[in-house]
């Protein structure tokens, strides 16, 4: 008997302890898609366009497949978005390729965003 007691006091000790485990990585798990959320709604941008987030939140700028786009005086962005099937070269203060699904963010001027010709950006 006192083996069979000795059991169910294990068992009863186990389950809190399953529960706080169980329920830390619940927490963890809604941490992270919380966090992937976050990361996302950082510039919303719809399938098929380019965004262009600029400085101070305003409402991004969309720039449709295959478009080219041309700012003077340059757009100060805070992020770009492809959320296209299309490589982009994008031209401004700094000037790169922005490859289908990639964002770049960091504070900078953008001139120019066209398609990529070919498999490269001109600089």
């Amino acid at each position: 008997m006192r083996t069979r007691s000795s059991g169910s006091r294990r068992a009863a000790a186990v389950g809190p302890v399953l529960a706080v485990a169980f329920g830390t990585g619940m927490s963890g798990a809604t941490a992270a898609s919380a966090s992937a959320a976050g990361d996302e709604a950082v510039v919303s941008c719809l399938r098929g366009y380019v965004c262009l987030q600029p400085l101070l939140g305003a409402q991004p700028v969309m720039v449709r497949e295959g478009d080219r786009a041309t700012y003077s005086p340059a757009l100060r962005v805070t992020a770009v978005v492809n959320a296209t099937n299309t490589p982009y070269c994008v031209g401004g203060t700094l000037s790169y390729p922005l490859g289908p699904g990639q964002t770049q963010s960091y504070d900078h001027g953008v001139n120019q965003l066209s398609p990529a010709s070919g498999s490269f950006c001109p600089l």
